[in-house]
C-alpha cells in the first residue's frame, strides 16, 4: 500500500467513525485501534498505538506539521516532541490533493530563494471577532512559510494555547482556523517583512489602513503583540501592559508583551500571566 493509499484509507476509517458517533476529535490511540481493525496497518511494540503514532511522526518529519493536519487532521499538543496526538473531524483531501501536497512539500524542501519583501501574510479578519492580535510585520520565517508566528523561538501559539485564548490544536501550521474561534490575525505593516522591528521604516506602516480594518470588522478587543505595534498606531509608548486607556473605534485596546523569543524583558511566566489576563478580560465582555 502506497503512502497516498494509506492516507486515504486512514481518513475513510477514522472520519467515518467520528461522523457516525458525532465526535469532533479522538486520541491517536483510539484512531490506531480503528486503523488496526481495518487492516490498514498492524500494531507493533513497544506499545499498541506505537505503529500509528510512528506513521504520524514520519508524516510530520518528512512533510511538516501542516501536512499532518491538512492530510489526516492530526495535531500534536504544543507541537512538542513526544506530546499526545489528536485526530480531528475534517473534510479529507482527495487523492489528487494529497499528491499535490506531497509535490509542494518536495519543492519546499529545496528552499528556493524568494523575495520575502513582497510576501505579506493574508489578514484573518471578519465581523464579530472577540479579539484581533496585531503584530508589527511578518518575520522572514513566517513570510517564507506563509503562516503567522512560524519562527521556532516565537511563543505566540504556546502562550495563546496555554492561556485558553486559542485552542491547543491550532498553531502556525493551521493558523487560518483562528477565525472559527472568534480570533483574528493581522499586522500594522502589510508590505514589509522583517524579523527585527529596527529594520522597518515609518513608511512601512499603514496605520490608516489598519484603523480602517478595525472600523470595518469591529472586534471586541484589539490586542497588540508587543509595545512597538501599539506605538506605531498611537504615536507614543503605552503606559504599560494590559488594558489601555485608548480605544480604536468601538474596540478596546489591550497591550501584550511581544511573543518573540528575542524579547527577554519579561519571563515566559510573566508573559503568560498577561495573556491569561486578556482571556479573563474577554470573559467580562
Amino acid at each position: 500500500m502506497t503512502l497516498v493509499d494509506q492516507i486515504l484509507a486512514v481518513n475513510q476509517v477514522v472520519q467515518n467513525h467520528m461522523k457516525t458517533h458525532h465526535l469532533a476529535s479522538i486520541s491517536a490511540d483510539e484512531a490506531a485501534e480503528l486503523v488496526y481493525s481495518a487492516g490498514i496497518m498492524s500494531p507493533c511494540p513497544p506499545a499498541r498505538g506505537f505503529a500509528f503514532r510512528q506513521f504520524l511522526r514520519e508524516l510530520k518529519d518528512r512533510h511538516g506539521y501542516n501536512a499532518t493536519f491538512s492530510l489526516v487532521g492530526a495535531t500534536q499538543k504544543g507541537h512538542r516532541k513526544g506530546a499526545p496526538w489528536t485526530l480531528h473531524s475534517f473534510e479529507p483531501p482527495s487523492r489528487e490533493k494529497i499528491a499535490e501536497a506531497f509535490a509542494g512539500n518536495i519543492a519546499a524542501e529545496q528552499e528556493p530563494t524568494i523575495d520575502v519583501a513582497v510576501q505579506p501574510l493574508p489578514d484573518y479578519l471578519k465581523e464579530g471577532l472577540d479579539v484581533v492580535f496585531v503584530g508589527t510585520s511578518a518575520g522572514e520565517k513566517s513570510a517564507q512559510r506563509r503562516h503567522y508566528y512560524s519562527h521556532e523561538t516565537n511563543k505566540f501559539w504556546e502562550l495563546t494555547n496555554k492561556s485558553g485564548l486559542i485552542p491547543e490544536y491550532i498553531g502556525s501550521e493551521n493558523d487560518y482556523l483562528v477565525l472559527d474561534e472568534g480570533v483574528g490575525l493581522t499586522d500594522v505593516s502589510k508590505t514589509a517583512v522583517s524579523s527585527s522591528d529596527g529594520n522597518l521604516k515609518d513608511a512601512d506602516y499603514d496605520v490608516a489602513g489598519f484603523r480602517e480594518k478595525v472600523q470595518k470588522y469591529k472586534p471586541k478587543v484589539v490586542a497588540f503583540n508587543g509595545k512597538r505595534a501599539y506605538k506605531e498606531v498611537f504615536g507614543h509608548d503605552p503606559q504599560g501592559y494590559g488594558l489601555a486607556n485608548e480605544d480604536i473605534a468601538d474596540s478596546f485596546v489591550f497591550v501584550l508583551p511581544s511573543s518573540s523569543g528575542a524579547d527577554t524583558n519579561l519571563t515566559y511566566d510573566q508573559k503568560l500571566e498577561l495573556y491569561i489576563g486578556l482571556k479573563t478580560f474577554l470573559g467580562t465582555l
